[in-house]
């Protein structure tokens, strides 16, 4: 009879330790990734890119980039490339933007201006930097953006870091 417990015992052993490195690997992601730096855009990132990240970086780039045409060669629009978004102002696409900004009034109203900013408007923006950190559900964008009001001969930088926490599929900004 003791014969049948060990093996039955090492077999208990074994299944718990590959049930504890199954639930080691699926541990929240943690990094810090630069995705645009010096005019470089980290195209690396978009390989394995999350929701949460596209719907992140989409929403930025739609709030602070000046529209995409189909031959534009703004970084703005080779980042919405990457991020498999032909037209920004498509419905299927800002409603998956709005899906995870749900809740943040401010932000979902401005989705409902598409474009944001026109291609040949008076204001031109370019973002000069965009980093995004992930610690375990929080996630913050860190960017700069250049811009200028071409007819009031006016220019400004925009220099900012914002924190999101995901919960149930959306964002909550932390305030600071």
């Amino acid at each position: 009879m003791v014969q049948y417990k060990i093996p039955a015992m090492r077999h208990l052993i074994v299944l718990l330790f590959f049930l504890a490195q199954i639930s080691c690997k699926q541990n929240p992601k943690e990094y810090t990734a630069n995705i645009l730096k010096n005019g470089t855009i980290n195209t690396g990132f978009f390989q394995n890119i999350g929701e949460p990240e596209r719907a992140l970086l989409g929403w930025y780039l739609f709030a602070y980039g000046n529209e995409c045409t189909a031959v534009s060669q703004k970084q703005k629009c080779q980042l919405l490339n990457l991020l498999k978004v032909e037209n920004e102002c498509d419905e299927e696409y800002t409603d998956f933007l709005k899906k995870w900004f749900t809740g943040d009034l401010y932000r979902s109203s401005k989705l409902i201006n598409c474009p944001n900013m026109p291609y040949k408007g008076a204001i031109q923006n370019r973002f000069k930097k965009i980093i995004i950190s992930r610690r375990a559900d929080t996630i913050s964008i860190s960017f700069k953006v250049d811009g200028l009001n071409e007819s009031q001969e006016k220019s400004w930088n925009v220099e900012q870091e914002d924190v999101y926490v995901v919960r149930e599929g959306r964002f909550v900004k932390v305030e600071k």
